[in-house]
């Protein structure tokens, strides 16, 4: 038996001068592995170089010893008894540690952790256990690591989208207070300016009644004509300037207090049918259109959205409208609205692409702002068409840009979140 198992093993074991066969010898020897064979008393029968330079003791110490000279002493009566179970089992060769980490123990008294693979043979009727043991300490530590920047990684994250979700809530709140701020002063600004346009009006019936007093023949000629001209001059153009900053003043409020509302506005979310909203924009526009000669077509399909749609409406309609005020009148207006998908993944813009008068580049970043207007002559307004525009589709969740060149034209780009979901905001 001893010779067989020293054939097997490749190991000395002490009192025996059998020489070992060269190969498997060599092969064990090699081996980066622990090899350790126990016998039926649990005593060390075979120890290989690999297990010396992973335990640390030379061969001739433990050779003869019981295994848990390997162990932690904290595992060494449970091993014994699963060693047993494994002896008596019908399974042939298996991997410790399924159910728990596995530990081996140094000369020196320090812990590793270990994977160990077990198997058992049978020689001239006696049964022998062979563990090979491989210290895993670095892979371990790897692991340690790799988890510790992980946790690390996921803390910042949940710092970082905590910042960001206050953050947010904060310039909400900030929003929300403004629109309430510009909405309270504009109905308060509301009063005097009604007062204002009441009492022009009123100066204007007192200039009236001047003027028929001033035809009393008992008046001195001298003094008739120097009121007529204060009357109609002076008197007139006050008049004149007071009546026009009300009206302009009355478009500002109007145009804050449209603004205000879109922030505070309860939208109604459902699937839009933006098709049949371009078209009656497009049918609402016809004097405009036919009187500016302009050519407006739908170019593509016209995908549903997710949103409100007297909101969505509000951004056509500011979008075409404003592609048809400042097309080039010195070449035949045309005015396109399509649908442009994502070259990778789902969704896409809406776009409305007009071949007029265009915007300089310096211009584009304000574009969106409140009271910007690029071509004061050409058109009316107060330049709060583009700002509700950004200002409603911020609020779907979506997105709204501009592609423009001088003397070309420009395409606006608006997004809309997909209509997979209902019942509620994206």
């Amino acid at each position: 038996m001893l010779e067989r198992l020293k054939t097997l093993g490749g190991l000395t074991v002490p009192g025996s001068q059998v020489p070992l066969s060269v190969a498997t010898a060599g092969l064990l020897e090699v081996a980066e592995d622990a090899i350790v064979t126990i016998d039926e008393q649990h005593r060390i029968v075979l120890f290989n170089r690999g297990a010396e330079k992973t335990f640390g003791y030379a061969r001739e110490e433990v050779i003869g010893q019981e295994l848990s000279l390997l162990l932690p002493e904290r595992f060494r009566a449970t091993h014994r008894a699963q060693v047993e179970e494994f002896a008596q089992g019908p399974t042939v060769a298996r991997l410790m540690g399924e159910r728990r980490n596995v530990y081996g123990r140094r000369k020196d008294g320090s812990e590793f952790p270990a994977d160990v693979s077990i198997s058992k043979m049978t020689v001239e009727g006696k049964l022998y256990l062979t563990a090979v043991v491989r210290d895993v300490t670095e892979r371990h530590r790897a692991r340690e690591a790799i988890l510790q920047l992980n946790s690390e990684l996921e803390q910042r994250v949940a710092d970082r989208t905590a910042a960001l979700v206050e953050t947010n809530r904060q310039l909400l709140r900030k929003t929300e207070e403004n629109e309430t701020f510009v909405y309270s002063v504009s109905h308060d600004l509301r009063s005097p300016l009604v007062n204002l346009e009441g009492f022009s009006k009123e100066l204007r019936i007192t200039a009236d009644e001047l003027r028929r007093l001033l035809g009393d023949p008992a008046v001195p000629a001298d003094i008739r004509d120097r009121a007529d001209r204060l009357i109609a001059v002076e008197m007139q153009e006050s008049l004149d300037f007071i009546e026009a900053a009300v009206f302009r003043l009355g478009r500002i409020i109007d145009a804050l207090l449209r603004l205000s509302r879109i922030g505070r506005v309860q939208y109604h979310w459902q699937v839009v049918d933006v098709r049949s909203i371009v078209e009656r924009v497009v049918q609402a526009l016809h004097v405009t259109l036919t009187r500016n000669h302009a050519d407006v077509r739908i170019v593509s399909d016209l995908p549903p959205a997710w949103g409100d749609p007297t909101a969505i409406e509000q951004v056509f309609a500011n979008l075409i409208n404003n592609a048809v005020k400042y097309l080039d009148p010195s070449r035949p207006g045309r005015v396109e609205i399509g649908f442009t998908s994502r070259e990778t993944g789902p969704g896409g813009e809406y776009f409305v692409r007009d071949n007029g008068m265009g915007i300089a580049e310096n211009h584009l970043p304000q574009l969106f702002q409140a009271f910007r207007r690029l071509h004061p002559q050409v058109a009316e307004g107060e330049g709060m068409g583009l700002a509700i525009v950004h200002r409603i589709v911020d609020r779907h969740g979506g997105h709204v840009r501009v592609e423009s060149q001088v003397g070309r034209g420009s395409t606006f780009y608006v997004s809309f979140p997909g209509s997979e979901k209902e019942g509620g905001p994206p």
